[in-house]
Formats: structure tokens, C-alpha cells, sequence
């Protein structure tokens, strides 16, 4: 019986020693598991907030192209519109500009034939003569270091002939500027009811009732308020 105590009491013993060992095992394991457990959970939070700062990131990229998007939208519309806007003022004065041109030229043509139907043909004449002795009065104050043409001869149209008084008198004037003689060539036209115009080289000098009343109109309008 004190045999079998013994015996039993070693086997305890035996056993308490390797449960011991066995706890501590589990201890020393339990440690290691919860300290890869500590560093996992502080990777995952490490990598929970890199990915919470990339996407806060593509986030605000994101906003930020959009932006650019937008505005650059907004720019090109603006560009556009601003486009339309000039290319319809633009053909509205052009349109303006037409029709101002027509008018004028209807008007033009209105006044010249009130002339020709209420003026006698030696109204019409007096008042070619009064044109006539203008434009000689205006090429006299002419600058002749501004006429640098050069031609040997002129071709003067008027609506009356020119008598020899009043072409001896153009004759000189035209002279005196360009420093050499020259030879008038004369043609009548009707069409231009009364006035002169002087044709030297490239040189076109309108003295005509048209572009008196032409120029008068215009003047007209500029006034205009």
C-alpha cells in the first residue's frame, strides 16, 4: 500500500511538473499570439489610415481637375460667346454701313435729278461755271510739293464744254503745280449734270456736282448727334 502511494504520488508529481510546463508553454504561446495579434491590429490601423489618406487625396485631385475642368469650360464658352457676340456686331455694322452707303447714294442721286428737272439748262450751266471757277480757286491753294504726278496730259470731264477763258485759266493752274506744260484733253458728259473732273496720271480730281453732294451728306451725317 505504501508502495503504491509512493508510486502514485511520483506519477502526480510527473504530471503536475508537465502540466506546469504545458501552462507555461501556453503562457509563453498566448504571449507571442497577442503580441503578432498588437502588431497586426497596429499594421491594420497603419494601413487603414495610408489608404484613408490616398483616398482623401484622389479625392481632392479629383476636385481639383474638375475644377480646372470647369473653369476651362467656362473660359472656352466665354471665348465662344464673346465670338458670336463681335461676329454679330460686326455684320450688324457692316449691314449698317450698306444701307447708310445705299442711302446716300439714293439720295445722291435723288438731289441730281431735283437739279436736273427744276434747274433750265442755262441754270444748269451758271451753276457748272460757279463749279468750275471752285475747283480752279481750290487747285490754286493746293500744295504743289503733294502733286507728284507725272503725265503729259490731262483729261478733264465736264458737263458743259469749257470756254477758252475757263480752260486757259485750268491750263495754268495745272501748270504752275507741275512746273511743265501740259495738253488738256477734253470730253463732255453729260451724265455728270454740272462739274469737272481732272483725271492726271493716277490723279482723279472730282470737282462733279455728285461728289459735292456725296461729300455733303457725308458731312451731314457725321454732325448727326
Amino acid at each position: 500500500m505504501a508502495v503504491l502511494r509512493l508510486l502514485f504520488g511520483s506519477q502526480l508529481k510527473i504530471a503536475l511538473n508537465r502540466l506546469q510546463v504545458f501552462h507555461q508553454e501556453s503562457l509563453e504561446k498566448e504571449e507571442i499570439l497577442n503580441k503578432e495579434l498588437e502588431r497586426a491590429k497596429v499594421q491594420s490601423q497603419s494601413e487603414i489610415a495610408r489608404a484613408k489618406e490616398e483616398a482623401k487625396n484622389i479625392l481632392e485631385n479629383a476636385r481639383r481637375n474638375a475644377e480646372k475642368i470647369t473653369l476651362a469650360a467656362t473660359e472656352q464658352a466665354q471665348l465662344q460667346s464673346k465670338k458670336i457676340i463681335t461676329g454679330a456686331s460686326e455684320k450688324a455694322k457692316k449691314l449698317e454701313d450698306e444701307i447708310l452707303a445705299s442711302a446716300e447714294n439714293k439720295a445722291v442721286s435723288l438731289a441730281q435729278e431735283l437739279i436736273q428737272y427744276t434747274f433750265t439748262s442755262k441754270g444748269q450751266e451758271l451753276l457748272h461755271q460757279q463749279l468750275i471757277d471752285e475747283l480752279i480757286e481750290d487747285l490754286k491753294n493746293v500744295d504743289k510739293a503733294k502733286l507728284t504726278v507725272r503725265a503729259d496730259r490731262a483729261q478733264v470731264i465736264t458737263s458743259f464744254a469749257l470756254n477758252p477763258q475757263e480752260k486757259q485759266r485750268l491750263k495754268e493752274v495745272l501748270s504752275s503745280k507741275l512746273d511743265y506744260e501740259l495738253f488738256l484733253e477734253e470730253k463732255v458728259d453729260a451724265a455728270l449734270i454740272t462739274g469737272m473732273i481732272i483725271k492726271l496720271g493716277g490723279l482723279v480730281i472730282d470737282g462733279s456736282l455728285k461728289n459735292k453732294l456725296t461729300r455733303a451728306i457725308g458731312a451731314l451725317r457725321l454732325k448727326k448727334p
